[in-house]
């Protein structure tokens, strides 16, 4: 009789006791199979009968039975700010792109300007590995005690002993000078970040130390807000007449949620961009291409932070890999139509 037809499929749900009885094998032998781990214990004729057993009736493993076989929980814990942000999301699905099924992805937020979600309730939910997104929680120093990888992301500073992914910012940011230097701007609004993160100050102090080298008495007005499109669209409302005093002819933001509500505030005002103002930004969201006009910015790839990070945090759960590693992305600036001539 063939292995399929041993028996009917049960009803209910699968049990390896089930795919045990189907395959005419032993339980332990399902758990070796089910659990990757039959290779020198189990025959190949073997194993696969007892994947096409599994196939056959639809079993899938438990979770939490599987851990006590291997030790491991297969979930990994992505901790960040604004998991609405496009930036965010987009790294998400590059960590997803190298987990595919065999690892889960946990999204632990922060709402708002909270601080860092609390470590021991994130390992609690048992994880193998953490990929952190987010200010301050590097610095933790329950970090050292999770007993498991963790991988900082858009940070290049910070504890020597955690690997990390981050961004050669310096490379867009100067691009992004020159393109506007040579725009004939002279005065630039930077409207930087609330939040307290070395990537955010990266990123002002590249941006303005490279315009500063590029423009002959350049002048920049400095403004900041919380990372949140209706928040930075008030600002510029209530700001956007001194700017205008002041000769500002460009407003560049540390984020690109920032400049959408640059964008939305201009155009209330009657404002053309970028006839009057130019508007530019840091993230190059897929938003950025569709906005009006379509906006410059300098493209962070935050699928591949994801993808980045992820790697090196399966490598040190499932190769034993040696922490401390870093992977830097290139940046460049991709022009759109949000940024013109300087108007005389």
């Amino acid at each position: 009789m063939d292995v399929g037809e041993r028996m009917s499929p049960p009803k209910g749900r699968v049990k390896a006791t089930d795919v045990a009885e189907h395959a005419g094998v032993s339980i332990a032998t399902v758990s070796l199979v089910a659990n990757g781990k039959a290779e020198g214990r189990v025959s190949a004729a073997t194993a696969a009968r007892v994947r096409a057993s599994i196939a056959a009736l639809g079993y899938v493993v438990n979770p939490a039975a599987r851990s006590l076989v291997t030790g491991r929980h297969h979930r990994v814990a992505l901790v960040a700010h604004d998991i609405a942000n496009p930036f965010i999301a987009a790294t998400a699905a590059g960590v997803g792109e190298v987990f595919g099924k065999d690892m889960q992805l946990i999204l632990a937020a922060a709402t708002g300007e909270d601080g860092p979600p609390d470590i021991a309730t994130i390992s609690s939910f048992g994880v193998d590995g953490m990929l952190v997104n987010i200010a301050g929680i590097q610095d933790d120093p329950q970090l050292g005690e999770a007993g498991f990888p963790v991988v900082v992301l858009d940070e290049s500073q910070g504890p020597p002993g955690l690997s990390r992914v981050y961004f050669d910012v310096g490379i867009g940011a100067t691009q992004l000078s020159e393109h506007l230097a040579g725009l004939g701007h002279r005065v630039v609004v930077y409207l930087d970040s609330e939040r307290v993160r070395e990537t955010f100050d990266d990123r002002r102090e590249r941006f303005t130390a490279a315009f500063r080298q590029h423009v002959h008495r350049a002048k920049i007005v400095s403004a900041r807000s919380r990372i949140d499109m209706h928040v930075a669209q008030a600002l510029v409302a209530r700001s956007l007449p001194s700017w205008r005093r002041q000769g500002a002819t460009a407003i560049v933001t540390a984020t690109d949620v920032q400049a959408y509500g640059v964008l939305a505030a201009l155009a209330a005002a009657d404002v053309e961009v970028p006839g009057a103002l130019s508007v530019a930004s840091f993230d190059n969201n897929p938003i950025a291409a569709v906005t009006h006009p379509p906006l410059t910015s300098v493209d962070l790839p935050a699928r591949e932070l994801g993808r980045e990070a992820a790697l090196l945090v399966v490598d040190q759960i499932e190769k034993d890999a040696r922490p401390g590693r870093s992977v830097i992305l290139p940046t460049s600036l991709v022009v759109r139509r949000s940024t013109g001539p300087a108007p005389t």
